[in-house]
């Protein structure tokens, strides 16, 4: 499905900006991840765009999850899906608490003799920007994906802090006002990211895009840094792609 019919499909369901839906729609054209999965999907509008590039391409499947509570959502994620006729490029799986219970499942389902085969090409993080949570999503999809896939975080620089100047006292099940006041104030995102991610000797080619989206791609043993992009899948295509939108 081209862009800009999903665009007009997708139009008013939140919670993705048709800049950030053009970037991602694009870089699943550039990349042609084959096996995708998506951490946080809410009222799956990301989702939507992602299956408009799989469809586009003609192959490859996305796999989102998140919480049960996201059944009460208005939209759900698949009434999206169905409006866009492309729910068979997409699997919708729902644990109680927490999207990692399903990383931890997906683990023990894809160990071989005694190590985890990778299975997924890119990976979305998309949920509750929370150190806890999602430093530990990193820690298991990191087992799942496979080298040369990428990873990708939103919520790069939000805050506790901002949550809460905007009336809210819990956000995804956390209670902000039973965090610390450094981890309220602090971009929970930002600190995996920067901790943990871009410190690990397996990832490469980091890239912050809009203060938003941080990207990671998952590199060969001692492959790190933006020097060894001209080794990677994308060479020139998603150089090009990311100065477009520096």
């Amino acid at each position: 499905m081209k862009f800009s019919n999903a665009a007009t499909r997708l139009k008013g369901i939140p919670h993705i900006s048709r800049h950030s839906a053009r970037i991602l729609y694009d870089f699943i054209l550039t990349e042609q991840p084959r096996d995708c999965i998506e951490l946080g999907f809410a009222h799956g509008a990301g989702s939507g765009y992602m299956a408009a590039a799989l469809d586009e391409l003609g192959r490859g499947h996305l796999t989102c999850v998140d919480i049960e509570r996201s059944r009460a959502f208005d939209p759900t994620i698949e009434q999206t899906l169905e409006g866009l006729g492309l729910a068979s490029f997409v699997s919708i799986h729902r644990e109680v608490n927490s999207y990692n219970w399903f990383l931890k499942k997906a683990v023990e389902q894809q160990i071989r003799d005694g190590r985890c085969e990778p299975c997924y090409d890119f990976v979305f993080i998309d949920g509750s920007k929370n150190w806890t949570i999602d430093g530990m999503a990193f820690f298991l999809a990191d087992k799942l994906l496979r080298e040369g896939g990428w990873i990708l975080f939103d919520d790069y620089a939000w805050r506790y802090a901002d949550a809460l100047e905007r009336g809210k006292s819990a956000t995804d099940g956390v209670s902000i006002r039973e965090l610390s006041a450094d981890q309220i104030e602090q971009p929970n995102v930002a600190a995996i990211f920067d901790l943990l991610v871009a410190t690990h000797p397996g990832y490469g080619n980091f890239r912050v895009q809009d203060n938003t989206w941080a990207w990671a791609q998952k590199t060969a043993d001692g492959e790190r840094g933006v020097r060894q992009e001209s080794k990677s899948r994308l060479r020139s295509g998603l150089r090009r792609w990311f100065a477009t939108r520096s």
